[in-house]
């Protein structure tokens, strides 16, 4: 029923634990495509387990919305899961997501909350997506209140009609495929009100950059092709302020406390004027907010 597509570049150890991790799943009703993005530690599956796996090797690095879409052209089921090599699905999440499925013949989308964990600060908090009467463009950009790819499932023929991940893009390919599914008439979304992925989160990670120059292209390219009205320019204009901060939040860096500030200006929230306060005065603190908002 499930095609689970995982791209990896240089993560050999962490790929077979993931496969390992999947062995947990109650039902085996998937196959698992493993996406190695030319890494220079060739990715290698150690053993064999109670589902198909197929390695794929791209020739030359492609990023991970290639990679994802490789994937996808090699997948033998019907239904798209996506999962990164770092975090983990629930163990009834195949199991849960067939019934739903099954309950639902009609739905060409299903997507539901993830348990993030942040893992220096020793605590977790649960996304809140929007429920389907309320996945408008508009929204949208104003905030992804979907997730990412390792949070919902797609019909195989719809992700194609869709075309797929963008591949210009070298940040931001979630959201932008968000953005595409919630303005396409063709959308039928199916909420499932459970935590079944669980993503980690680590601050201070080497691998987040507050070199911004990639989202900041990947902003201006999704502002052009979204961006239609006053009100669409003034939401994105937030949440496009939030997605430059996050890397540095991420780093603990008080660079984004003025990102912060640049959204009360713009919102005259008072949230938001709180978040730069603490933010600036110690960004470890503002990380430790999500135990509360």
């Amino acid at each position: 029923m499930f095609s689970i597509i995982v791209p990896s570049y240089n993560r050999n150890a962490q790929v077979n634990a993931l496969l390992a991790s999947l062995e947990n799943q109650t039902v085996k009703n998937f196959e698992v495509i493993v996406v190695d993005d030319c890494s220079k530690n060739v990715i290698k599956i150690d053993r064999t387990f109670a589902f198909p796996v197929k390695l794929i090797r791209n020739a030359q690095n492609a990023g991970p919305a290639k990679s994802r879409n490789i994937g996808a052209e090699n997948a033998q089921h019907d239904w798209l899961l996506f999962l990164d090599d770092d975090d983990r699905f629930d163990d009834r999440k195949c199991e849960i997501l067939a019934e739903r499925i099954t309950e639902n013949p009609t739905v060409n989308f299903v997507y539901h909350p993830a348990k993030c964990e942040m893992v220096n600060e020793g605590f977790s908090y649960v996304t809140k997506p929007f429920q389907p009467d309320s996945l408008s463009l508009e929204n949208m950009l104003l905030a992804n209140k979907i997730g990412g790819m390792p949070m919902m499932a797609i019909r195989k023929d719809f992700f194609f009609r869709l075309g797929g991940l963008s591949t210009d893009l070298k940040s931001l390919e979630d959201y932008d495929f968000v953005l595409k599914l919630v303005s396409d008439s063709d959308l039928n979304a199916l909420y499932v009100d459970e935590p079944l992925s669980l993503c980690a989160f680590h601050t201070k990670r080497s691998s987040v950059s507050t070199n911004t120059e990639n989202t900041e292209k990947a902003i201006e390219a999704i502002r052009r092709r979204y961006v239609k009205t006053p009100q669409q320019a003034h939401n994105f204009k937030l949440n496009s302020l939030y997605m430059l901060a996050y890397p540095n939040a991420m780093n603990l860096s008080r660079k984004a406390a003025g990102y912060y500030f640049d959204m009360f200006k713009l919102s005259r929230s008072l949230k938001h004027l709180v978040i730069a306060v603490v933010t600036f005065i110690s960004p470890k603190l503002a990380i430790n907010l999500k135990r509360f908002v």
